[in-house]
């Protein structure tokens, strides 16, 4: 299961800020300890999915517990939901999302920046490579690793199924829907990002649409010259290989530790 529970979180000693990025769900949870995470400390950022219109930062906390005892602040953000607002709106939004975060890092003299989004959340992260006037070279050196987790990277495969997007809440046409797909973007400055490590990842037991969008996801950020490694987790599904982020031991985890490592 998700670790939700905030108490849960509380009672080990984790604390969480509220701060705000913009109106309505625009809301960013900071999550830290007052025994092992300084301002200055690391950062990660985690985004939430749900198909661009449901959950919410308070049922997306598995990543939390794991990170901050290992010295991070964790970012947990909300966004507002389809059909409040079109699809090309919230990615709007989530570029005003990006350049607030990195703000928020600045003044905290973070020590580093990791990126994290499921499903959904990894559709909105691929904005962090493609933001001009927001992610200059010193910002993009920060970001030690953007992690890509079962995303959905090419929307012209699933706009017009009802069971994803009924009665075109998410607001767009097929050429929206190309237009706002990452696996099709061409992305400038990748100079920038030289340091950083992109990890593609998708759940064994994924529909094959999922598993080969985010092979052929990884194929582009490879060939476009991002340092980027694509890796399918046995035995997972497209829930709990984020459920299971919540336990240090589990196989995600000690994937994602590596990654700092």
């Amino acid at each position: 299961m998700f670790e939700t529970d905030r108490e849960a979180l509380f009672n080990q000693g984790i604390q969480v800020d509220q701060r705000r990025y913009g109106p309505d769900r625009q809301v960013v949870d900071i999550f830290y300890s007052l025994k092992n995470s300084t301002q200055a400390a690391p950062l990660m950022v985690f985004v939430h999915g749900g198909y661009w219109q449901m959950l919410d930062k308070n049922n997306s906390c598995s990543i939390v517990g794991p990170y901050v005892r290992r010295g991070y602040r964790v970012a947990v953000m909300d966004y507002n939901l389809c059909p409040n607002v079109t699809l090309g709106h919230l990615m709007e939004q989530f570029r005003d999302f990006i350049a607030w975060i990195f703000d928020y890092a600045e003044h905290c003299q973070s020590q580093g920046i990791s990126f994290a989004g499921h499903s959904a959340g990894a559709h909105l992260l691929a904005e962090v490579l493609k933001s001009p006037g927001i992610i200059t070279l010193a910002r993009a050196r920060m970001v030690s690793s953007i992690i890509f987790i079962s995303g959905i990277y090419d929307l012209r495969e699933i706009w017009n199924l009802e069971s994803v997007n009924p009665k075109n809440i998410l607001g767009i046409t097929h050429a929206q829907a190309e237009a706002l797909s990452p696996i099709l973007w061409e992305y400038n400055d990748v100079d920038f990002w030289t340091f950083t490590g992109m990890h593609v990842i998708v759940a064994e037991h994924e529909s094959v649409t999922f598993i080969e969008q985010s092979r052929r996801f990884a194929e582009s950020l490879r060939h476009q010259g991002f340092k980027t490694n694509f890796k399918i987790f046995k035995k997972y599904d497209h829930f709990d290989i984020i459920e299971e982020t919540s336990d240090d031991k589990s196989e995600i985890s000690q994937f994602l530790r590596s990654i700092d490592e």
